[in-house]
Parts: structure tokens; sequence; C-alpha cells
């Protein structure tokens, strides 16, 4: 099996992570000997808040609000966790990135420089309201009906933005998943439009 590189993309709720990780045991299971890299955005991001640093406290109250990350700040988190721990061979599967069209130029340059070819986004769609239900139901601090629904409008909009660029991007295969199901039935369809089933 040659190396993989897979984009999650959709709107917060939706299960990204979780289909990310379950990717991830498919992977193990079909190609053992080959490491596997999983950047999660909201993971680093959350990560350096907590550290300590300056930029931490200044990131804190941003993600608290569900506002938008400086550019600067999620490129930087994210180029450091590739260069850190790139050795050539790995299965890529990348969680909350890009989010803007700033973000997908410079994932594209990424993409090139690592020579990772056919990268496939996946994007897994969710109604809004479902989405809310699933945030609301996490209890975490960021969480709030007013917040995820601004984040939920701004997603939107980037998010179309994003579909329309890798959908005409031939150097990436676009795939777009129902996940309204239960994580299993979700997890058959992404394993069966990448064909891993």
């Amino acid at each position: 099996m040659p190396q993989q590189t897979y984009i999650f993309l959709g709107p917060q709720g939706c299960g990204k992570g979780t289909q990310l990780k379950l990717l991830a045991d498919r992977l193990k299971a079909l190609d053992p000997g080959r490491d596997i890299l999983q950047p999660a955005m909201g993971n680093m991001l959350r990560e350096l808040a907590a550290s300590g640093s300056y930029t931490g406290s200044l990131l804190s109250p941003i993600l608290a609000q569900g506002g938008l990350v400086e550019y600067a700040v999620s490129v930087s988190a994210f180029g450091h966790y590739l260069m850190e721990r790139m050795r050539g061979n790995e299965h890529v599967l990348i969680d909350g990135f890009p989010r803007t069209m700033e973000q997908a130029t410079l994932i594209d340059s990424f993409m090139r420089f690592y020579k990772r070819e056919s990268p496939t986004v996946i994007r897994i769609e969710i109604p809004d309201e479902e989405a809310l239900k699933r945030l609301m139901s996490r209890g975490r601090s960021d969480d709030k009906p007013e917040s995820i629904r601004a984040r939920l409008a701004w997603s939107r909009a980037a998010e179309k933005e994003l579909e329309v660029w890798f959908k005409a991007n031939a150097a990436y295969r676009f795939v777009e998943i129902d996940g309204m199901g239960t994580i299993d039935e979700t997890q058959a369809k992404i394993c069966a439009a990448i064909g891993l089933a």
C-alpha cells in the first residue's frame, strides 16, 4: 500500500476526529509497518493555550470565545508539527486544517514539498442543528449556543470556498460523506468511498 494522505473537513460536531481515529486504526491493520501522523489543529492549539507561554496566554481567550485564530499561529503550529515528525513514508491524516483559503494554499505547499501524491479530502456533512446538538453535549467551555452558531456560519462560508478549490485542483481527490448515521455507519461510508472497505 502506498503512503496515504487524508484531509478531513466538515462542520464542528460532524465527527471528524472520531472518524480520523477509526481510519487510522484501519490503516494500521492494513499496513502495520508504517507510521501514521495525525495533526489535529484543535488539539495543537489547545495544548499551546495551556502551555503557560506568552503565546498561549494570548491564544486562550480566543479559543474560549470560539474565535478564529490568527493565520500566523495556526500555520506555525501545523508547520512545526510536520517538520518535527515527518520522516518521508508515513500515512498522514489531517483534522481541522485548512479552514481558510490562505491555509489551503499553505497545505498545498506542504503537500508538494513533502511529495504527498493524490491527497484525499474527506468532507463529512451534517445539518447545523445536528452539529449544535452534538457540540452542546460535549460540555466544553467554548461550546455555547451563540458561539457555536457563529462558528458554524463562518465555517459554512469558508468551507464552500475550500470545496470549490479542492474540487478544481486535479492534485486532490474530493469525497463527501453523509455523517448522519452511527459512527460505524459513517466509517463504513468513508472506507467504501476511499477504497479501503
